[in-house]
């Protein structure tokens, strides 16, 4: 944990540095905005490359506000550059960057661990970081990882007001990266699936779409915050709803029976398996 003194320096910092992002892609702008929103960093500061300028991600990140190129050359000549594209172009994409001395690099590539990360980018002054989509509305999950002894006191409190700003942030040993992002970082998809299956059968019931899809978003959200907030175990809150022969317990009796829990834990796993082929 940063001191106080330290996030005073990196708040500076970063409100006068320049931040990189090599690639553009969802997560990348998802981020951007998360920062932007924070006015942890302004808009101005970001240097953002894509493949191409006539692309969308192109002209979103243009729309955030941000400086964008086709060059990631000129993207590694900032002060911070998030290592923001596909998990098998990384090795690629850092061969041709020179990225300066004292640059704090930061990477969302799945799978690809520190050890490939520093070697590739010549640099120690190295992060790996698994956020998820929900950043750009400052609710992610985001947790990293880095060599202890590598980052000054700044840097790390610099990564910490990072990170907090998209959401929840935690910093993890790195062998925890891969299952920790197979839970939040791809967890989050399935999540929108369970809204939308529950709008859908809400829409079976006679509600309107509109509607169904604002009740089962908002029914997810108070679940996750009664999780949080009490510190009850998941399934003593699930019992309070079920009452005896009542109809929630009627729901929870069918998807038990459709395999609901396994399917997710299924989702995990297989999410994880692949997460550790992308490296």
């Amino acid at each position: 944990m940063a001191t106080s003194e330290a996030k005073q320096q990196a708040t500076a910092w970063l409100k006068s540095t320049t931040v990189g992002f090599l690639g553009c892609g969802n997560l990348a702008q998802a981020m951007i905005r998360g920062f932007v929103q924070s006015e942890l960093v302004p808009a101005e500061n970001f240097i953002v490359s894509a493949t191409s300028e006539s692309s969308q991600n192109f002209k979103i990140c243009q729309d955030i506000g941000a400086h964008c190129t086709t060059s990631n050359a000129e993207v590694a000549k900032a002060a911070i550059v998030f290592i923001a594209v596909k998990p098998h172009l990384v090795r690629s994409v850092l061969a041709e960057c020179e990225f300066a001395a004292d640059a704090l690099l930061i990477s969302v590539a799945a799978g690809v661990k520190l050890e490939v990360l520093t070697e590739v980018a010549r640099t120690k002054k190295m992060v790996r970081t698994m956020p998820s989509t929900a950043s750009r509305v400052q609710q992610g999950v985001t947790v990293f990882a880095y060599e202890k002894g590598q980052l000054t006191a700044v840097e790390q409190a610099g990564v910490e007001l990072l990170m907090d700003s998209l959401g929840f942030s935690r910093y993890v040993p790195e062998s925890l990266i891969e299952p920790v992002s197979s839970v939040s970082g791809s967890g989050i998809a399935f999540m929108y699936m369970g809204i939308e299956a529950m709008a859908d059968g809400g829409v079976k019931a006679g509600i309107p779409r509109a509607l169904a899809y604002e009740l089962a978003a908002q029914t997810m959200k108070g679940a996750a915050a009664m999780v949080q907030e009490t510190g009850q175990h998941p399934g003593a809150l699930k019992d309070a709803v079920c009452s005896p022969g009542g109809s929630t317990i009627a729901g929870v009796h069918a998807l038990e029976k459709s395999g609901y829990r396994a399917s997710l834990m299924d989702a995990v796993e297989a999410t994880f398996t692949r997460v550790k082929q992308l490296g």
